[in-house]
């Protein structure tokens, strides 16, 4: 009997859960009877032969969430200077550099947590202990924001990105529902699990950007949640 590969990745002890699949399959990492596999949904039969190579794509696995919206949405990073929101260790950075960014404005109200070889590389402007919502001024226009926040709303924080972007700029948001609100009716242990009120949160802030002006393109849900399991999305924006 045949099963999907994730789940025999669990089984077998090679992942600890379907986020931690998806990534080492998406890495390539992963081998089947000595053939790579393309997705951790493809059938495998009991006998099969399951390999595992030894290597990390990203420094962060939140760079997976921000490859997926890239080429879902068909962005083009080339030769752009962009800002990123709430850079943490870097995944969102590195995705951004893989894909061909001029500059990355690295932006985080914590300090050192930066991975060394961003923090290292000539095209990454460190900004540590930076909020958004103070920051003035950027030397260059943007053209393409990424933003990552935990802890607060996206209305807190998309507010303060129009004054750096050119205009037409793109912006790939990580909208996260659990930060949403404070309902403790919807939100129970930091963790929304109904779907009906998930999206109407999510309804309710595309209302609200449009509202502020800003142009809904697309959304996707992310391809690996959130903490705690939380079921998050990603949002194409233009000014």
């Amino acid at each position: 009997m045949k099963k999907r590969l994730g789940d025999a990745l669990i089984e077998k002890g090679l992942a600890q859960d379907k986020n931690s699949a998806f990534i080492i399959v998406t890495e390539g990492r992963i081998l089947v009877n000595g053939q790579k596999a393309v997705s951790p949904s493809q059938l495998v039969g009991e006998g099969a032969k399951i390999e595992v190579r030894e290597s990390q794509k990203y420094v962060g696995r939140g760079a997976y969430k921000l490859e997926a919206a890239l080429n879902y949405f068909k962005i083009d990073v080339k030769d752009k200077i962009c800002l990123d929101i709430g850079s943490a260790t870097g995944g969102f950075v590195e995705v951004l550099l893989n894909h061909g960014a001029k500059r990355v404005f690295a932006v985080d109200t914590a300090y050192g947590k930066l991975a060394l070889k961003l923090r290292q590389n000539s095209k990454v402007v460190v900004m540590e202990e930076t909020d958004i919502r103070d920051l003035e001024k950027l030397p260059e226009t943007v053209s393409l924001v990424t933003i990552d926040v935990s802890l607060i709303s996206l209305k807190n924080i998309l507010p303060h990105v129009g004054c750096f972007l050119e205009r037409g700029g793109e912006v790939v948001a990580l909208f996260k529902p659990q930060y949403e609100t404070r309902d403790p009716k919807i939100l129970k242990h930091g963790v929304i699990k109904d779907d009906e009120a998930r999206e109407k949160l999510l309804s309710d802030f595309i209302s609200w950007a449009e509202v502020s002006r800003w142009k809904i393109k697309g959304k996707i849900t992310s391809p690996i949640s959130g903490s705690k399991g939380n079921i998050e999305y990603l949002l194409y924006i233009t000014l």
